[in-house]
């Protein structure tokens, strides 16, 4: 290998890890918990950080859905109403378009889950993405972020909370 073929290698191997260096500089870092307002609702939520939960969830209850189908995939297109509750138990109902419907495992085995497009804020930061609609009524943390609001953005330090 001659010298101009060494240098132009080692000069894209330095591009290359500058990008990448720059790029991780430019991730947010979120803690195991943080407090996230759901623009669409109008509500803050403290939510868990979940990077082995595929998506984000959000306690939904009493969900109507317009001229019903069937089976959960004929009702993609379709609008949902439902009431959400934030930890402080402020409640808000809302409607959003169904965008999939997503079958998700968890302990109590599986089921499937209507996934709509909410905008999630955190310090200022919009973010719109999925997030699946389940009854979480029972469980300390009424907003679930998963690996689809962390993606290319935000980075986890699990010593870091937002209570």
């Amino acid at each position: 290998m001659n010298y101009i073929s060494r240098l132009t290698a080692f000069t894209g191997l330095a591009i290359l890890l500058f990008t990448s260096t720059a790029m991780a500089q430019q991730k947010a870092v979120v803690g195991e918990t943080a407090r996230i307002v759901v623009k669409e609702a109008g509500l803050e939520y403290v939510a868990r950080i979940d990077t082995g939960a595929r998506t984000t969830s959000i306690h939904a209850a009493d969900l109507v859905i317009n001229q019903a189908g069937k089976e959960a995939k004929d009702n993609i297109g379709k609008k949902v109403s439902f009431a959400t509750r934030n930890n402080k138990g402020q409640r808000q109902v809302m409607e959003a378009t169904i965008v999939d419907v997503a079958t998700v495992s968890n302990a109590q085995g599986q089921e499937d889950r209507y996934e709509v497009e909410l905008t999630l804020n955190w310090q200022g930061r919009n973010k719109k993405v999925r997030v699946n609609l389940r009854d979480r009524a029972r469980m300390t943390y009424k907003l679930l972020i998963g690996r689809n609001w962390l993606a290319n953005d935000y980075l986890v330090d699990v010593d870091l909370k937002e209570e």
